[in-house]
């Protein structure tokens, strides 16, 4: 059954067999077997982190990062950099299976975030640092994702949008506000590990009136490809250590399973559930980061003001023009 198909007609399978066999190289030799029972918990984190990350646009790293920062107490800048690693494998999943069952995506504007966002993030790896302690990061974008799935679900709920892909509202005013966004997109996955997805998903909901089966995927396959380049420049550059190996050793065969079942899953059941899917998971998250932080005056104040500006700035954007763009 495994090879029902030939490797080279299936690039999905071809994929997940070429990931299974670095696996295996990369735990034989540089890591042990033992690595993966030391780090069952994100093993069984990333089940539910890879299907929940692919099906709505929050990336795996949305899960990721909270372990590894809170429970293994790890810097965030190694956190980060696990989460590009693992995404590389887990949305690379994810984004061949969009590919073999042909579901559509913005191109146009995919090749444009993906140059620009690249961009930021090369910045901000070598010129931009963090500016956040690692619980003070987390309360930031914990607070931004409530902020950004509450205004999508207000702005879009009772919107009928249609589900044709144009690309001649993609230019002028709307492109260079666009570049902007995914450049600051591209900086905050640099800290983060993830964040470039959310960003994207965003502007395509609101600036461009995508609908969330079309916004979702292609948010996806965003991520996919900004996790391979960054991947790429952290192993040149050396900032990949031996625990984040072990890290990846523990979680490559679940995201390659379990990140194109969430996807497939939340495109056969539309964009009604995308949305509530994306307005539970950010209430989750927001719920556990109340518990762990806001005991902290300073944490609490700090999630108010966010949430409001996010609010208000989501929210005007997806009001400022009315009119159907697609």
């Amino acid at each position: 059954m495994f090879l029902q198909r030939p490797l080279y007609k299936d690039p999905l399978l071809f994929f997940r067999f070429f990931a299974l066999i670095l696996w295996l190289l990369l735990t034989a030799y540089i890591t042990g077997f033992v690595s993966i029972a030391e780090n069952y918990i994100l093993s069984l984190a990333m089940m539910v982190g890879a299907f929940v990350g692919s099906a709505t646009p929050v990336g795996g790293g949305v899960v990721a990062f909270p372990v590894l920062t809170f429970i293994k107490q790890i810097p965030a800048k190694e956190a980060a950099v696990f989460c590009l690693a693992m995404q590389s494998f887990g949305m690379s999943a994810s984004s061949l299976a969009i590919f073999t069952r042909k579901i559509p995506v913005d191109k146009f504007l995919i090749t444009w975030c993906v140059i620009t966002s690249f961009i930021g993030y090369l910045l901000a790896l070598f010129y931009i640092p963090n500016p956040f302690s690692s619980a003070g990061l987390k309360v930031f974008f914990s607070s931004f994702w409530l902020a950004f799935g509450a205004a999508i679900f207000l702005v879009r709920r009772k919107q009928t949008i249609s589900q044709t892909i144009e690309t001649a509202h993609a230019s002028g005013w709307r492109l260079l506000l666009f570049i902007a966004i995914c450049f600051a997109g591209g900086i905050v996955t640099s800290w983060i590990g993830n964040g470039i997805d959310v960003v994207f998903f965003c502007v395509l909901i609101l600036l461009f009136s995508r609908t969330e089966s079309v916004a979702t995927p292609s948010a996806v396959i965003v991520m996919a490809l900004i996790s391979i380049f960054a991947t790429a420049l952290n192993i040149s550059a050396g900032n990949v250590s031996m625990q984040t190996l072990k890290y990846l050793s523990a979680t490559i065969p679940v995201v390659i399973i379990f990140a194109p079942l969430g996807i497939l899953f939340s495109i056969r059941h539309g964009d009604a559930f995308i949305r509530k899917l994306l307005l539970a998971l950010v209430i989750i998250q927001y719920l556990f980061t109340a518990v762990a932080f806001f005991r902290q005056l300073d944490y609490l104040l700090l999630s108010m003001l966010v949430i409001a500006l996010s609010f208000i700035l989501l929210f005007a954007i997806g009001c400022i023009d009315k009119r159907k763009t697609v």
